[in-house]
């Protein structure tokens, strides 16, 4: 059986969406779809649990090695940065005040125009 080795990047972005490593694992040995991409790069395609993951991988034969190039499970966002997340916080709230507030005068002149 050939081993799987995770580039840097397939690494990061795998624990970013996390990602188990058994299941990638399982993606390579038993995918549900196997998609050529040329160059001895290949797309596959397993589900696991509900989740759908996806790996783009090269076949290394002389070493006997599966190079995952990058990982990512269909239909799930990344999550932000927890320093985005804490950066944008105000402006999220000042856009909900915003909304809160017109959505309130909406709904009072549209009372006001209907008692006409």
């Amino acid at each position: 059986m050939p081993k799987i080795i995770l580039s840097k990047h397939a690494l990061e972005r795998a624990r970013s969406r996390k990602m188990d490593l058994y299941p990638i694992e399982r993606t390579i040995i038993d995918p549900d779809q196997k998609i050529s991409l040329g160059d001895q790069k290949f797309k596959f395609l397993k589900n696991v649990s509900g989740r759908k993951y996806q790996l783009v991988a090269t076949y290394i034969a002389k070493e006997d090695k599966w190079l995952i190039i990058s990982a990512w499970v269909r239909g799930e966002e990344d999550r932000l940065p927890f320093i985005w997340t804490l950066i944008t916080a105000p402006l999220r709230l000042l856009w909900w005040l915003l909304k809160t507030i017109f959505q309130t005068l909406w709904q009072i002149i549209a009372k006001l125009a209907w008692k006409k």
